[in-house]
């Protein structure tokens, strides 16, 4: 009883950090160890459950909103933003959240069935590893091949690229540094072109009707979130990246449900790694690795999915709340406050780790995600950044 109180702690925590542009889970941590000694492991563990399970689900509404990303949800952000523009912003977060409840739900049948089978996942693994960043640059070609705007596409992510190398493998990388990269590259270019608009369209509040085909796209999520365990330097937002390219999914709706499924089974697998494989895949898993406490997949399966439930419910309801208040304001100011915020954010989080070296990071990550949108890049080409350290993480 007293874990479950821990786990709704947790759930609220979550939906500051996900209502708020640049504030991560991992931001959080650090902080959130200095209550350890007046918790025992569990209670600590329930609660860092409930917070990233419910920050992935919240996170979606500043996502299509406003435009402002969390790392995980950045591919997915541009559609989810047009679809607020054109009025069918409560639709986006909707199907987003039935995306990411699935792929929690998935991935729990998927775990029983490897446990049933008796599968030894290290063994896979280490077979695997070799062969990762091969597989990568074979991916990162056929991704240019396939390209409608090769020109442009190549020059955005080798850009890209460079920058992720710069700044995540020639030099040591802190907390803050993702922050300035990703809030630089796929929130204030976004905002930036908010600027425009004055008053967004009148907001259709209607449920999206379920289609079978959403089965479909929740499955091939999870089996992205699965892949994750394999892959140590690989986060969810490289995954999301390469996966919405594998599935080739035209269809919008069937788009934002994989995604919003490849997202929280990627979490879910990533704690779970700690169990399977003895290594965790996140941040918030290396922290729950870090107590060396006996884990239970059964309880951490059991809270998982209650604050998903809660998580998504409370999704429903806040996204219906804040569109029908969105349209009563200034959506210019909206995002010019939100412009000054994020760079304030970086600023402040940066303070202590070289806050001039974070700020240029973060004016060149703006630089980048600018040409990418006036050249009609996909955004999700910008991902680059993690990839082409991730290469060299495997093959140096």
């Amino acid at each position: 009883m007293i874990n479950l109180v821990f786990l709704f702690l947790g759930i609220f925590m979550g939906l500051f950090t996900g209502l708020l542009p640049g504030i991560h889970p991992n931001t959080i941590v650090p902080l959130s160890f200095l209550l350890l000694p007046y918790l025992n492991a569990q209670n600590y563990i329930c609660f860092l459950l409930g917070m990233v399970v419910t920050h992935y689900f919240i996170n979606y509404i500043p996502s299509a909103f406003i435009g402002v990303p969390d790392s995980e949800s950045a591919v997915s952000v541009l559609p989810l933003h047009n679809l607020t523009l054109d009025g069918r912003g409560y639709e986006g977060v909707i199907l987003a959240g039935v995306g990411a409840f699935s792929g929690i739900v998935f991935s729990l049948v998927m775990v029983i069935i490897l446990l049933n089978l008796g599968l030894d996942l290290k063994i896979f693994y280490e077979t695997l590893k070799p062969f990762i960043p091969y597989f990568l640059i074979f991916s990162l070609v056929l991704i240019i091949l396939f390209s409608k705007n090769k020109f442009w596409s190549s020059v955005i992510m080798l850009l890209s690229g460079v920058l992720g190398i710069e700044t995540l493998y020639l030099h040591q990388s802190f907390n803050p540094t993702l922050t300035a990269l990703f809030t630089g590259m796929f929130g204030i270019p976004l905002l930036i072109e908010n600027l425009k608009t004055r008053k967004i369209n009148h907001q259709i509040i209607t449920f999206p009707e379920l289609k079978p085909s959403f089965f479909k796209s929740s499955i091939f999520g999870t089996l992205g979130g699965f892949i994750r365990i394999f892959l140590p330097a690989i986060g969810g937002a490289q995954l999301n990246f390469f996966l919405s390219k594998i599935i080739m999914e035209e269809d919008l709706e069937n788009f934002i449900v994989s995604q919003g499924s490849i997202t929280l089974s990627n979490e879910f697998f990533s704690i779970l790694a700690l169990i399977l494989i003895g290594n965790g895949r996140s941040g918030i898993a290396e922290a729950i690795g870090s107590l060396n406490t006996d884990l239970s997949l059964v309880k951490i399966s059991f809270y998982m999915l209650i604050a998903s439930a809660g998580a998504l419910g409370m999704m429903v309801i806040l996204s219906r709340y804040l569109l029908r208040k969105i349209t009563d304001y200034d959506y210019r100011k909206i995002s010019l406050y939100l412009i000054a915020f994020c760079t304030l954010l970086v600023f402040i989080l940066s303070y202590n780790t070289y806050p001039i070296y974070h700020m240029v990071i973060y004016v060149v990550s703006v630089c980048i995600g600018i040409l990418c949108i006036k050249n009609n890049v996909n955004l999700s080409y910008m991902m680059c950044v993690l990839i082409f350290p991730t290469i060299l993480y495997f093959m140096l």
